[in-house]
C-alpha cells in the first residue's frame, strides 16, 4: 500500500506542527508568520522576505530582489531598499505557548501539587490514616489485639504487620522492591500455589505460632496473605476461596508430587487428635494419604473414609437403635424415645454433649438386682464400689430398713438378715450374686453355679454384661471395659449442627434400622452433596468442612 501523496498547492511552511511548544503571536489574529518562533519562544521573523542581491557579468553593484513568495502575494511594489533590506518591517510578536505545551504545563503542576499534598500527608500526624488501604477485620483491632502485638518490634498500628512501617518512605521502597513476589513478580502473584511466604506472612507468626503448616508432605511453603486477605473491612475476615485449595489439589503433579514425598515420611505424623478430654474415633491413614485430584466438593470429592473403607466402630458398649427407637414402644415420661430424648446440643449447638449413663440411661435402667426392694440399686462406673456394695449387703439392707421407717435395731438386723437368706436361696451364695451381677448378659438364661455343678440359677436381672464387655482378671474378678463413644468422628473436617436444624435426624442418620454399635450411621458423601453443590444451592466452599491449619495433629 502506497503512502498517500499531499496536495499540489501544500505549502510545507505553513503547516502548524501540534508538537512544537510555541506558536507566532500573531496567530490569534489570523496571521501568523511562515517561520515561526524558536524552540525557547524568541521571535525570529522581522521582515516578509530576505532578498536576494543579483549581479550580470560586468557589474559591481547589482540589483536586489525581492524574494517573497506567489502564495503570499508576490514580489512588492517598491522592492527591496538600497541596503537590500526587506521593505515590508513585520512588527515584533511575542509567542505564546502551544495548547500542547499549555497541556504539560497543567499536568506537571497537578503532578507537583498531588506530590506536595503526598509528602504533607506521610510527614504529619495522620500518615496511618492516610496510607491504609482499609479498616482491617475485627480480630486484628481493639484492646486486646493492641496488647498482644506490644511484644512485637515496631511498635504498634502498622507495625504489627508490616515490619518497614515505622521506617518511612525510604524503607517502604526498599521493602517493596525487597519483596519475594516483588511488584514485578506478576506471574507468581497471579498463582497462589506459587507464592512463599513473605515478610508480613512472618509477623503472622509472632501470635499465631504454629498454626503455619499443613500436611507435612506439602511440596511448598505457602503465603498467609494470599488466603487471608486484609484491609476489606472492619468485620470478620473472608474466609479462603476455593481456588485456593483447587491450585494444589487440582493439580495432579502437585498431587503426585505430595505422594512421593510421603513415603520417607513416618505415618504418625499424619496422625490428628482431638481437644484434650475428647474421645476421637481414630482412622488409619491411607496408602495413598489425601492425593485425589479433585476440583470441588460436588465435582470428584472422595468418598468419606468411614464409608469408602466400610470402617466400623470400636466401641465395646452394646446399644440397639433398632430397639430404642422401634415403633413408640419404649417411652420416657409418657413420651416415645427420639432422638433428643439421648442426643442433646452442646451450648453452642455445634456438636451434641456426651452421653451419660446418669443422665440418659439410668431412668430406664435403674441396676435393680432385688425385685422385693426395687429401692436398692447397684452403683454405676466403679468395679471396686460394685463389689464392695455386693460384700456389704447386710449394711445396704440396714440402711433401706431404716430409710422404710424401722426403727428398732432387732427388727432392723431381722430384716436385713431375711432379705440376705431370700437372696441366698435364689443365687446360693454371695460369690455366685456377684457373678450373676457382672456376668449377666440375658436375664432369660441361666449361669451356672459357683461349685460349677450341673444346678444353675436365673439372674432375674440384667447384669453389667447386659450392656459392657466384661472379662476375667488373672485373680478371677471381674473387669468392665471402659465404653468409649466418640465425640468427634472426622477430624480433618467440621459440622455444625446449629445450621441444620431445618433437618430432621433421619435426613442424615439412619438410626432406626442400626441394631449393632458397631455401626456408624453418619451420612455419607452423597447425603451433603444432595445441599451443597450447585444444584443444591448451598455452598461447597472447601472452608464450610476444612481448614488449612491441622492444630490436632499430634
Amino acid at each position: 500500500m502506497k503512502d498517500q501523496l499531499p496536495a499540489p498547492d501544500f505549502d510545507r511552511q505553513k503547516y502548524e506542527r501540534p508538537n512544537q511548544d510555541w506558536i507566532c503571536g500573531w496567530t490569534c489574529e489570523g496571521k501568523p508568520c511562515r517561520r515561526g518562533p524558536t524552540l525557547k519562544g524568541e521571535c525570529r521573523t522581522k521582515f516578509e522576505c530576505r532578498p536576494i542581491l543579483e549581479k550580470k557579468p560586468g557589474q559591481e553593484k547589482g540589483r536586489w530582489r525581492c524574494t517573497r513568495a506567489p502564495l503570499h502575494g508576490g514580489p512588492c511594489e517598491t522592492g527591496p531598499l538600497p541596503d537590500g533590506t526587506c521593505c515590508i518591517a513585520i512588527p515584533k510578536c511575542v509567542p505564546v505557548r502551544s495548547l500542547r505545551a499549555k497541556r504539560g504545563v497543567m499536568c506537571l503542576a497537578t503532578m507537583g501539587a498531588l506530590l506536595g499534598v503526598i509528602l504533607v500527608a506521610i510527614s504529619g500526624p495522620w500518615i496511618w490514616r492516610f496510607i491504609s488501604p482499609g479498616p482491617v477485620s475485627i480480630h486484628h483491632q481493639g484492646a486486646a489485639f493492641a496488647t498482644m502485638r506490644q511484644s512485637i518490634p515496631g511498635g504498634e498500628g502498622c507495625a504489627g504487620c508490616h515490619v518497614a512501617a515505622m521506617g518511612g518512605p525510604r524503607a517502604w521502597i526498599e521493602a517493596g522492591f525487597g519483596a519475594k513476589p516483588g511488584p514485578f513478580d506478576v506471574h507468581l502473584l497471579a498463582a497462589p500455589r506459587n507464592a512463599t511466604l513473605t515478610q508480613i506472612d512472618r509477623a503472622c507468626l509472632n501470635c499465631h505460632a504454629g498454626r503455619n503448616f499443613h500436611q507435612p508432605n506439602t511440596i511448598r511453603d505457602h503465603s498467609c496473605s494470599s488466603c487471608h486477605v486484609e484491609h476489606q473491612g472492619g468485620g470478620r475476615m473472608k474466609p479462603p476461596e476455593s481456588s485456593q485449595c483447587a491450585s494444589c489439589h487440582n493439580d495432579a503433579k502437585v498431587m503426585q508430587a505430595s505422594l512421593a514425598k510421603a513415603q520417607n515420611i513416618p505415618v504418625a505424623a499424619f496422625n490428628l487428635h482431638g481437644a484434650a478430654g475428647l474421645n476421637t474415633f481414630d482412622t488409619i491413614r491411607p496408602p495413598e494419604g489425601r492425593t485425589t485430584v479433585f476440583a470441588s466438593f460436588s465435582g470428584g470429592h472422595p468418598e468419606f473414609q468411614f464409608r469408602r473403607e466400610n470402617l466400623r466402630d470400636t466401641n465395646p458398649l452394646k446399644f440397639n437403635h433398632e430397639k430404642h427407637l422401634a415403633g413408640g414402644v419404649l417411652q420416657l415420661n409418657g413420651r416415645a424415645l427420639e432422638c433428643a430424648s439421648c442426643h442433646q446440643p452442646d451450648a453452642a449447638g455445634k456438636y451434641y454433649q456426651r452421653i451419660a449413663f446418669e443422665t440418659h440411661c439410668q431412668s430406664c435402667h435403674s441396676l435393680q438386682f432385688d425385685a422385693q426392694n426395687p429401692e436398692l440399686s447397684l452403683p454405676h462406673g466403679d468395679t471396686s464400689a460394685v463389689r464392695t456394695f455386693l460384700r456389704t449387703l447386710s449394711t445396704q439392707y440396714a440402711g433401706l430398713a431404716r430409710n422404710k421407717g424401722i426403727t428398732r435395731e432387732r427388727d432392723v438386723e431381722r430384716f436385713a438378715q431375711d432379705q440376705i437368706n431370700r437372696l441366698r436361696r435364689v443365687a446360693l451364695s454371695g460369690e455366685n450374686l456377684e457373678k450373676l451381677v457382672f456376668f449377666t448378659a440375658d436375664p432369660a438364661r441361666p449361669l451356672p453355679t459357683a461349685a460349677g455343678g450341673a444346678e444353675s440359677r436365673r439372674a432375674r436381672f440384667a447384669g453389667c454384661a447386659y450392656c459392657h464387655e466384661v472379662n476375667s482378671a488373672a485373680d478371677d474378678s471381674p473387669v468392665v471395659v471402659a465404653p468409649r463413644i466418640p465425640d468427634r468422628w472426622m477430624l480433618a473436617g467440621a459440622f455444625n449442627h446449629s445450621k441444620h436444624t431445618n433437618l430432621s435426624c433421619a435426613n442424615c442418620h439412619a438410626a432406626e434400622h442400626s441394631r449393632e454399635t458397631a455401626d456408624i450411621i453418619l451420612p455419607g458423601k452423597d447425603n451433603c452433596v444432595a445441599c451443597h453443590s450447585p444444584r443444591g444451592g448451598m455452598s461447597e466452599s472447601c472452608s464450610v468442612c476444612h481448614t488449612f491449619h491441622l492444630r490436632m495433629r499430634k
